[in-house]
């Protein structure tokens, strides 16, 4: 058992018990959260409180060889810490998120499974190294091509955002030149505009090569940096379920709670006739928060006729509307689906390198270099039930008895593959879940139906930074 010992005890007693906190989850309990018993707060409840890891947690501007041009105000990323206003408008770089590095501890015991993350190095904890992405999907210079993280809005002096006198968007000077979704112009003087949206409607291998533009360091492989944040969100707000009521409070003994609610879903058929499912959410819409936690509320003008809607977007610690939204693509991960004659598994691979980064062809027989098996995905499609454990990182891995308010509470999508349907091969995985998922959405929501070359006006990416 190495390090943790008595993870299955009620009371766990850990060497080191004042340098880590994290979570030990009852697989045996299909609740999601501490108040149903399936979590249990562990190591330093002092550090539960206070957060360290978490509050390193900051947005900044990112110059294009990597460096910090400056970081953005805590509370208000619409200013400069320390003063003064930011320009979030590409011309001061791109606007990054910093995840810190930390060490962390995935074990299981039994019927436990705990994640402990320390500040510090301890035995048997894995470096988890300081990586950044796009606080928001990410959009192209249409001159260049090159992709941008950029927030194109204006706002007024009481920190709403700025519209005309018919409820439209006021976006900076540059913004048609940063145009979001398909890129079609049709609708720049109206509720349906494409301009301060994130960009859609592109294939994996088209943002990698216009990432390499930018430098080495630049990729839309996001996927590690979403499975830590959201472990940091679970331990943080004593949840599994992303989508939980989002409470600015505390609770009586100091300790976060809740999710980021379900604030951003939209009714399939409605999202088609408005716009085609583009993008509806600009990006940066959380700006005003900083590094904060919270929910911006957003109208959409004349979603139907006669009828705004008012979205309610969520941001944890300056990660922008996290769990739904628009489908992402992440190009760290790809997905191996085999036939049953084969042993019928559906297999996840892990790049680190992002100079390795492909996309290989839906038929190709052997795992493109740089990548390495991390275990298998569920065999079904459904709610996700438990996790496995594979070079560093946690994936789904079953979905029997899952529903919206168990477990996990996010959603697995997969292809049902027989000898002779065609549909073995590789596959990309999808991430964030789109908008038009209700409770299947979520931090941990995982597409695995799409071939690697497959595209659409709602699937976004995020700008990386490998630091």
């Amino acid at each position: 058992m190495g390090l943790l010992i008595g993870v299955g005890n009620t009371v766990p007693q850990f060497p080191y018990q004042d340098l880590w906190y994290g979570i030990k989850i009852n697989l045996k309990n299909s609740g999601h959260c501490i108040a149903d018993g399936k979590l249990e707060r562990v190591g330093n409840l002092d550090l539960h409180r206070s957060l360290p890891i978490q509050k390193r947690i900051k947005r900044y501007m990112a110059t294009l060889d990597g460096k910090v041009n400056y970081w953005l105000g805590a509370n208000d990323s619409t200013l400069k810490e320390g003063g003064g206003a930011a320009r979030l408008n590409a011309l001061d770089g791109n606007v990054e998120l910093y995840k810190p590095d930390y060490w962390r501890r995935v074990e299981f015991d039994g019927d436990y499974m705990l994640v402990a993350v320390s500040e510090v190095e301890l035995p048997g904890f894995t470096y988890m190294k300081e990586m950044a992405r796009s606080p928001w999907f990410a959009t192209f210079d249409r001159t260049t091509n090159k992709p941008v993280s950029a927030c194109f809005l204006q706002w007024n002096a009481d920190g709403t955002v700025k519209r005309d006198a018919n409820g439209l968007l006021v976006l900076t000077d540059n913004a048609a030149n940063f145009r979001g979704g398909n890129n079609s112009a049709t609708n720049d003087t109206n509720n349906k505009s494409l301009l301060g949206m994130p960009a859609t409607n592109t294939s994996k291998a088209t943002i990698r090569s216009r990432c390499k533009t930018l430098g080495a360091m630049w990729h839309h492989g996001g996927w590690r940096f979403r499975e830590e944040m959201g472990w940091l969100m679970a331990i943080e707000f004593g949840d599994l379920d992303s989508q939980a009521a989002y409470h600015a409070d505390k609770t009586v003994d100091g300790f976060a709670q809740g999710g980021l609610g379900n604030g951003t879903f939209l009714d399939s058929a409605q999202w088609s006739a408005f716009n085609s499912y583009n993008p509806v959410i600009p990006s940066g819409i959380t700006a005003k928060l900083g590094n904060n936690t919270g929910i911006v509320e957003y109208v959409i003008k004349e979603w139907q006729t006669g009828v705004d809607k008012t979205l309610k977007v969520a941001s944890y610690r300056g990660w922008e509307a996290p769990h739904q939204s628009l489908w992402e693509h992440d190009d760290d991960v790809i997905i191996r689906c085999f036939k049953p004659s084969e042993g019928g598994q559906m297999l996840i691979y892990l790049c680190t390198d992002p100079a390795k980064f492909v996309t290989p062809t839906d038929k190709a027989t052997a795992v493109p270099d740089g990548y390495e098996e991390m275990g298998a995905l569920p065999v079904a499609q459904g709610y996700i039930t438990s996790m496995g454990y594979g070079l560093g990182y946690t994936f789904p891995n079953d979905t029997t008895g899952g529903a919206s308010n168990k477990n996990y509470c996010d959603h697995f999508w997969r292809q049902t593959v027989t000898d002779d349907n065609g549909l073995d091969g590789w596959y990309q995985l999808l991430s964030c879940v789109g908008a038009n998922h209700s409770e299947a959405a979520g931090v941990r929501g995982a597409n695995a139906s799409n071939r690697g070359a497959d595209t659409n006006t709602y699937y976004g990416f995020p700008l990386c930074l490998e630091l």
